[in-house]
């Protein structure tokens, strides 16, 4: 009998809300890299009936096209769709000298969820009016060869 396993799966799908402007930066390499704050809010109601809101603030880092939209097109408060991968990091805090580390989402996909004129984000031509807006812009990244399972 073979060996059989449970594959693997690293899939991450978010909603919210940024909660600050995109932060984009080129590496010595030329490449792109955008980090964003993103806050995803869940509300329900306690046994009395009064309604509350549990925030979790999560880390996002987008690379090449993807960080260059993000860099150009949003802003602190917008609704965004993200999806990815959760990917965890480590490093050493330079003040403390201890070991530090964070679990944060590598989005390979982001979609804006709102739509004003004068965000600039859809990339399509044309007027201002409401009949006019651009349809939702969505990048995805390509998987790299050494992410590929098989």
């Amino acid at each position: 009998m073979s060996d059989l396993r449970m594959p693997d799966v690293n899939r991450v799908t978010l909603v919210g809300r940024l909660t600050r402007d995109p932060e984009l930066k080129y590496l010595a390499t030329g490449s792109a890299v955008c980090t964003l704050g993103l806050a995803v809010s869940r509300f329900y109601k306690t046994r009395e009936g009064e309604r509350r809101e549990d925030t979790t603030f999560i880390n996002v880092e987008t690379w090449e096209k993807t960080a260059e939209y993000c860099g150009q097109y949003l802003k602190k408060g917008r609704p965004v769709f993200v999806e990815g991968r959760l990917r965890s990091r480590e490093w050493e805090d330079k003040t403390t000298g201890q070991k530090r580390s964070t679990i944060e989402v590598r989005a390979e996909r982001i979609q804006q969820l709102d739509w004003d004129e004068n965000s600039g984000g859809g990339g399509g031509a044309g007027g201002g009016g409401a009949s006019s807006r651009p349809a939702p812009r969505e990048i995805e990244e390509p998987v790299p060869e050494d992410d590929i399972p098989f």
